[in-house]
């Protein structure tokens, strides 16, 4: 029985692509489920991974609204394995590289590319944002700041200003009517160890 699903994990499975596409595609189921693209180009010199997690702004606790995007930011700083502030960062800067991240309704991305020799290093490095992220309180005092003022930009643009106003009409019974880019009215407070809501 257990021989069986081993075969039927390994089946192969069709990918669909363009004719004029030359890459080379594989799909890989990794033994805790995550699933993996593998995609192999030989004529470009950058390598790039991205990984999607299942959490988006559609998860945010009633009171938390921006949470997943506030997570989104801090998991950039550092993890206990690599625990120098910025250090993925300024690996990937070194080697030709850069990372981003956004965070959706329903899933939050995070993407790099780097020289492609360097690419075992940096998925070594990328793969400690899930396993073992260090929150600090310095850098979540921080990071909430930084947070507030990308969402302080937004608001003077009519796309950001729009998508809120559509937030505002839909029904208050779906997770789409809550704000999803940072929640600023709540705060650190370093001493309690603990979010307190700010005082007005």
């Amino acid at each position: 029985m257990e021989e069986e699903e081993e075969e039927e994990e390994e089946e192969p499975v069709e990918i669909l692509k363009p004719r004029t596409d030359k890459r080379e595609y594989r799909r890989v189921v990794l033994p805790n489920d995550l699933q993996v693209l593998i995609i192999s180009d030989p004529d470009t010199d950058k390598a790039a991974a991205a990984m999607a997690v299942n959490v988006g702004s559609f998860n945010d606790p009633v009171g938390l609204e921006g949470l997943a995007h506030f997570l989104e930011h801090m998991l950039f700083y550092s993890s206990e394995k690599y625990p120098e502030e910025d250090s993925y960062s300024k690996y990937l800067t070194e080697h030709g590289g850069h990372s981003n991240a956004f965070t959706a309704a329903e899933y939050t991305n995070f993407h790099f590319d780097v020289s492609a020799d360097y690419l075992d290093e940096a998925l070594a490095r990328f793969a400690q944002f899930f396993i073992c992220p260090l929150l600090s309180a310095d850098a979540t005092s921080r990071e909430i700041n930084a947070v507030d003022s990308e969402n302080s930009k937004n608001l003077t643009m009519d796309i950001w200003r729009m998508n809120q106003l559509t937030r505002m009409v839909s029904s208050k019974d779906h997770p789409f009517h809550k704000f999803g880019t940072v929640w600023r009215p709540l705060m650190w407070d370093q001493k309690q160890g603990g979010w307190i809501p700010e005082m007005s």
